[in-house]
């Protein structure tokens, strides 16, 4: 935690004007305190929606009671224009709390305002995303083969990595050239998994010719030979690393030219890679390796996201009452 690295995330965050001095620094230190990029990221964009909040209502954030945290909460979707997914709730209010019982424990306010806004109950062995099909998942490559413009290759070549392997797409857009390499013959992918040390993952064959063609095309456009290629192993036209934003984009439009219908998100690749995994019958505990999660009913909650749709007896019920 260097200064350097305080400086930059005080730059990244707008503060109000007049959170200064003390409260100030304890915010960046909060942040700080998170070993993860991705949390300090997502802690820094949720105080930053409870600070414009601050700033519409004129209220001093050092001020806050539980009744402003009680008015959050409906003017979260307001903003939204429709209600808030649960978990999307309860995480934004968790930030905030967290923020708050930091501040707390260092005197820097009385208390903390939101530790009593009621939260959304949450179901934890839940999730709302499902996994596409096995043809579901072909269109989306099909659909990624057939992108236009000069990143098509970057496109087929991340499509098949999150699909075929259930990357994290933080894990994806965070990897460099230099992460690949070779082991006992099989070409691999080391990955900083979400709060774990970091793991090598093989690469299949059909997707390693993806990302080597996708490469040996950018060093061509670069002028060099591919062993001299450095950088990130997504990179956008400028050259530097592919945010999450734009990978999430990207997801978000190949699924839509593929034809599929509902929400797809890069997490339903995941959800994707676990449920075909477990239909080829790959073991449990081989996914859940995979996948980097702790708890095994984690898993199961990827592996049974497309098996409840399918299971469902709503249709034999209503053709049982015809």
């Amino acid at each position: 935690m260097t200064a350097e690295l305080v400086r930059e995330s005080s730059r990244q965050l707008a503060f109000p004007p007049h959170l200064l001095g003390y409260a100030r620094d304890l915010t960046m230190a909060w942040l700080l305190s998170y070993d993860s990029p991705n949390t300090r990221d997502a802690y820094r964009r949720e105080i930053e929606r409870w600070f414009r909040f601050c700033a519409e209502h004129d209220l001093d954030p050092l001020e806050a009671r539980r009744p402003h945290g009680d008015v959050y909460k409906r003017w979260l979707e307001l903003q939204a224009g429709q209600p808030v997914p649960l978990k999307t709730m309860a995480r934004r209010l968790a930030a905030v709390s967290s923020w708050y019982k930091y501040l707390a424990e260092e005197d820097a306010v009385e208390f903390n305002p939101f530790e009593n806004v009621r939260r959304p109950k949450i179901n934890r062995k839940h999730s709302e995303t499902t996994a596409l099909t096995r043809d579901e998942a072909r269109a989306m490559v099909e659909a990624a083969d057939k992108d236009h413009g000069p990143a098509r290759l970057r496109t087929a070549a991340l499509i098949r990595l999150l699909l075929r392997t259930g990357i994290r797409i933080s894990e994806a857009v965070d990897a460099t050239i230099g992460d690949l390499g070779f082991a006992r013959g099989y070409r691999t992918l080391r990955i900083v998994a979400k709060g774990a040390e970091p793991k090598i993952r093989r690469l299949p064959v059909e997707t390693t010719f993806a990302l080597d063609t996708y490469l040996s095309d950018r060093a061509r456009r670069a002028g060099v030979e591919l062993a001299d290629l450095r950088g990130p192993l997504f990179a956008s036209e400028s050259g530097k690393p592919m945010t999450r934003g734009q990978a999430y984009e990207l997801v978000v439009r190949i699924a839509r030219q593929a034809g599929i219908e509902g929400k797809v998100t890069p997490h339903t690749c995941r959800h994707t890679y676990a449920s075909i995994a477990e239909e080829a019958g790959v073991p449990m505990r081989k996914i859940q390796l995979n996948l980097g999660h702790k708890d095994a009913s984690t898993t199961e909650i990827y592996v049974e996201s497309r098996e409840r749709l399918e299971d469902d007896a709503s249709q034999i019920v209503e053709s049982a009452m015809e």
